[in-house]
């Protein structure tokens, strides 16, 4: 039901209010209408909270009067937004469907000076594989037409472009000319028929569907299609011989091809961006709410074949993975995203869903009868902007498409919610006044089932029970996934490599560029097999240990058995430390058998133990802090008033909740590391697992699993630095919305080499804004400048001679803003603290993409997976810049993703073999396995010490202080923008390591060592 549907909606140009989150009423199912005064926003209170201000309890507050605090208070505004902002904007401007160089971003004229190739590998052992790219073997240097289209009057709604475009009227048109039309959509498109006087087409939508069109409410519009520009395509040959630069020529080149690629399967299949989905694609249900697909990822990607004959232009096709919401009726999935939101809501009934959903009474003032949102009605805000269609008697063959405003919600309407029974609404025709149930029995004759359900407003100005609504299929579910939806959607993306290939082989083949009449209207041809290429298998290192040392050559794992830690724990021994166990998930008995078997493991690994653990037991429902403390008090004692140096704990589940809470009351209250245990490994025992947490325990007490060392010299020579060399990894994670609709910040993480040969690291963190990726000065300096200063004085030197910066997470757009903002943020603190700037080297690297190695015989794993050190810098690479594809890792299950290292600046000047060799054999340095790591440790760490950081945000742990919410309220001034949030772009910073409640000696020392591993 719909008011347009019955008595039509708002006149052209009518201006609707913004929807609120806690605006009274909505709009009626039978009409547009006019909102009544009474509808306010109520800014106070908590129904929409986002964020919060509060000190957790058991934790310090924001700032310690003892030891020193590597975080600093914010400004409160973030001094380079300006200048981002306008980056962000120009980055914006280009098409985000098509992989473009980092030069296509820059801003304000300026000439790029990313890194060129300085030359190829041409040292290491070749090998012959096939990468997922297909050439583009010509393409004809013709002119291109570019029109812009445009519809008047101007319609509300970008859909009807497409109408119009397809209409008999427009076509017919088109016709006269032989050409073929590419159309984007909206309001771009291209032919190489060359019309340059503006042309009106006039069309009837509803003449043309055979449909009579609703009084005022007219359907016609003059479709007007203006030559714009010309596109010459051999520009693009030419920027890609290096001849000419880039420019916006190229860039409409690019864009070009884009739609080009994309115009036939888009008229068959459902299409994401650069993701085609298939009606009869691969499917899974998940867990009734949501279902996985797989679809294709196709794109043109520029390529370094230029220089071997090709054209210069791949591409590059993959399998994509992806989740959508389920088509069902709407009050069904309601019902299964309610019941996977949280453990504690298990809905059987319709009834006990409706209770679930009406307002509760808002704990920020008891003695008034005030409705707040329940926590259950949060978390439909994830349905919001979802597209259905309405099902029920006298609407069987209703085709229009609504989408879902909000979730209908005020205040007045106490604590029964709106729902059928008491939402209502005036018909326009009559005036009459009626509720939704009453409507959909007199219009209809339907009874509805649900009458307590919530009513849905439409972005149409309309009003439906959820029963009636129907979510349409393939819309794309864009929020993090739990853990067992996670769990089932890798179960069903793995893939071994050979099952990939054939997947891949078949999506080209569906994509059928063969018989594309576009791609042939442009001669464009592209060679439908996998393209070869000679890659470069980098040697293995010789892994260094204090006894000996291991070869794990081309198998990428080795023993760990009778095998020295390179450094112990010397300084930190194992005398005063706890064993604390959470809701008493293992009697003692279970736990000293535990102790005793790490104690004997660490020993054989060469760490220090003097005494056994001290052993304390919490009942179920024991606060976590007071827990902590009561541990660490009782270890204290029992060891003659020593404090601990470490604590374990084990937790009964993998639940994060009880993880996180210990290791904040840990790290931010007592300045101390340690070490969380699952109650199922700790009642096995077993000395596998026991090696693997003796690892981290030696990492996190100063110790050094092992090294690579150096070929043909001193055994206590660095392998690949001759100078001081620090090396840096700096991550960016965003927070995820939580089902209450509350947005976490966003996390930056810098990892640090703290000796001479970057096997150990220390990280430094620090809260970033919301959805901001650059780090800005106050961050740079607040994570960098302090661990600057200790770095010198741990290694002996006044500063470094290189720096070596891996940038994890960045876009080619977001290049230019790492050099302009992080960089220079950097080199100003080298400056200012050292009085001179090192040498630095700019490395980025990034796994999202979609380049996959696929080894020819003998050239591969058992698996078919390419080996350990497999290094491709031809072919799927960028033509003249500096970037390459490693592969450093054996894959577990599935298709190995190797990762992209583009050098973006190189100061250093490391030759390209040297720099390659020592990015792969570092990834055999990763402090807690044996194997090497997939990313380069420094990335890696700065990623797990990003989401560790989490533990240290300023914040209630339960987030239901009531104080806590008024204050944050009122101090952020938060703006409701339907039924959300807006946060400010300063968050909180974090609480620091080591309150008064701490000792110097972990003080000092934690936030300096690997507290994150």
């Amino acid at each position: 039901m719909s008011g347009q549907s019955q008595q039509g909606g708002p006149p052209p140009g009518h201006q609707r209010r913004p929807s609120h989150g806690s605006q009274s009423g909505g709009p009626p199912p039978g009409a547009g209408h006019q909102r009544s005064s009474s509808q306010s926003s109520h800014q106070g209170r908590p129904g929409n909270l986002e964020l919060s201000q509060q000190t957790p309890s058991g934790s310090p507050g924001p700032s310690s009067p003892r030891g020193p605090n590597p975080f600093v208070q914010g400004m409160g505004f973030d001094p380079a937004r300006d200048k981002m902002e306008e980056s962000r904007r120009r980055e914006k401007e280009v098409p985000n469907r098509m992989d473009l160089p980092p030069e296509a971003f820059v801003t304000d004229g300026k000439k790029p000076l990313f890194a060129a190739r300085p030359g190829y590998n041409e040292k290491d052992r070749p090998v012959n594989i096939r990468v997922n790219q297909y050439r583009v073997e010509q393409t004809n240097a013709v002119t291109v037409y570019q029109y812009a289209v445009s519809l008047v009057p101007e319609p509300p709604k970008s859909i009807v472009y497409k109408k119009c475009w397809a209409s008999h009227a427009v076509q017919k048109h088109l016709e006269r000319d032989p050409q073929v039309w590419l159309y984007d959509g909206r309001s771009l498109a291209w032919s190489i028929c060359n019309k340059q006087a503006p042309f009106k087409i006039a069309i009837d939508l509803d003449a043309e569907q055979g449909k009579q069109g609703r009084p005022g409410h007219p359907n016609q519009f003059i479709m007007v299609i203006r030559q714009t520009s010309a596109i010459y395509l051999d520009s693009l040959m030419s920027y890609l011989r290096g001849k000419s630069g880039w420019d916006t020529h190229i860039l409409e080149c690019m864009n070009f091809f884009d739609h080009a690629l994309r115009q036939k399967p888009s008229q068959s299949m459902t299409a994401i961006r650069r993701n085609f989905y298939h009606p009869k694609a691969p499917k899974r249900d998940l867990d009734g709410t949501i279902y996985a697909s797989k679809g294709i990822y196709a794109a043109f990607r520029l390529s370094e074949s230029i220089r071997t004959g090709g054209s210069g232009l791949g591409i590059n096709v993959d399998v994509a993975n992806t989740t959508f919401w389920k088509d069902q009726t709407l009050d069904r999935l309601v019902l299964n995203l309610i019941n996977i939101s949280s453990d504690k809501w298990n809905v059987r009934t319709p009834v006990e869903l409706a209770n679930l959903l009406k307002p509760i009474q808002w704990v920020g003032n008891e003695k008034t009868r005030e409705p707040t949102m329940s926590d259950a009605f949060k978390v439909l805000r994830r349905l919001h902007k979802l597209r259905f269609k309405v099902f029920h008697r006298g609407k069987k063959n209703d085709t229009k498409t609504y989408t879902i405003g909000r979730f209908a919600w005020h205040q007045k309407y106490m604590f029964e919610g709106a729902t059928s029974k008491n939402y209502t609404f005036t018909l326009r025709k009559t005036g009459e006044t009626r509720t939704v149930y009453d409507h959909y029995l007199k219009q209809y004759d339907v009874p509805l089932q649900f009458p307590n359900f919530p009513v849905i407003e439409t972005t149409r100005d309309g009003a439906f029970p959820i029963e009636v609504c129907h979510i349409l299929p393939w819309q794309r579910y864009n929020f993090k996934l739990n853990g067992p939806q996670t769990s089932d959607m890798i179960k069903f993306a793995v893939t071994r490599p050979a099952e990939r290939a054939k997947s891949i082989t078949e999506n080209v083949n569906r994509l059928g560029w063969n018989t594309d009449e576009y791609l042939r209207e442009f001669g464009i041809r592209v060679n439908t097999e996998m393209t070869k290429v000679q890659a470069r298998l980098l040697k293995a290192p010789t892994v260094q240990y204090k006894n000996g040392s291991a070869n794990p050559g081309t198998s990428g794992r080795w023993d760990l058995r009778s095998k020295l830690f390179l450094i112990n724990n010397k300084g930190r021994e194992l005398r005063s430390w706890g064993l604390g166990i959470v809701d008493g998930c293992i009697d003692f008995p279970t736990a000293q058998n535990f102790a005793r078997v790490f104690m004997k493991t660490f020993k054989d690994h060469g760490g220090l133990v003097e005494k056994p653990p001290h052993l304390t037991t919490f009942p179920r429902g024991k606060d976590l802090g007071d827990a902590f403390a009561d541990a660490y008090n009782a270890t204290r004692d029992a060891n003659g008033g020593e404090d601990p140096v470490i604590m374990f704990w084990v937790l009964p589940s993998k639940n994060s909740f009880p993880y996180y809470r210990l290791k904040k009351n840990g790290e931010c209250r007592f300045g101390i590391v340690s070490q969380m245990l699952n109650a199922a490994h700790v009642r096995k025992a077993q000395p596998q697992y026991c090696s693997n947490v003796s690892m981290k325990v030696n990492a996190k007490l100063g110790g050094t699993t092992c090294r690579v060392p150096a070929e043909g010299a001193s055994p206590s020579s660095p392998a690949f630095f001759t100078q001081p060399t620090m090396i840096i990894g700096l991550d960016v994670s965003h927070g995820s919305t939580n089902m209450k609709g509350e947005l976490e910040p966003s996390m930056a993480a810098m990892a640090i080499s703290w000796d001479k040969d970057a096997a150990k690291y220390s990280a430094f963190c620090q809260t970033n804004g919301y959805r901001q990726e650059i780090v800005n000065s106050v961050r740079m300096t607040s994570i960098f400048e302090n661990a600057l200063h200790k770095w010198c004085q741990t290694l002996n030197c006044k500063m470094p001679a290189h720096v070596f910066y891996f940038r994890d997470g960045v876009s080619e757009g977001q290049f230019q803003q790492v050099m302009d903002f992080e960089v220079a943020h950097m080199k100003a603190i080298f400056q200012k603290r050292c009085g001179r700037v090192p040498k630095i080297t700019v490395i980025v690297a990034t796994k999202r993409h979609h380049v996959r190695f696929f080894p020819e015989q003998g050239a591969g794993d058992r698996n078919g997976n390419p080996l350990p050190g497999t290094l491709v810098e031809k072919e799927v690479t960028h033509p003249f810049h500096y970037d390459f594809y490693l592969c450093s890792h054996t894959a577990i299950q599935g298709t190995a993703r190797p990762v992209h290292y583009h050098v973006i600046h190189d100061e250093v000047k490391m030759p390209t073999a040297l720099l390659q060799k020592m990015i792969y054999q570092q990834c055999y340095q990763y402090a807690r396995s044996t194997t090497p790591v997939s990313l380069h440790p420094a990335v890696y760490y700065a990623h797990l010490a990003g989401d560790r950081a989490r533990a240290h945000e300023n914040v209630e742990s339960d987030r239901k202080d009531p104080d806590m919410v008024r204050k944050a309220l009122e101090s952020w001034n938060a703006k409701k923008t339907s039924g959300s949030v807006t946060h400010p772009t300063e968050s909180l910073p974090l609480l620091p390591m080591g309150a008064k409640e701490s000792v110097d000696k972990n003080r000092n020392f934690t936030p300096y060592t690997m507290w994150f591993i």
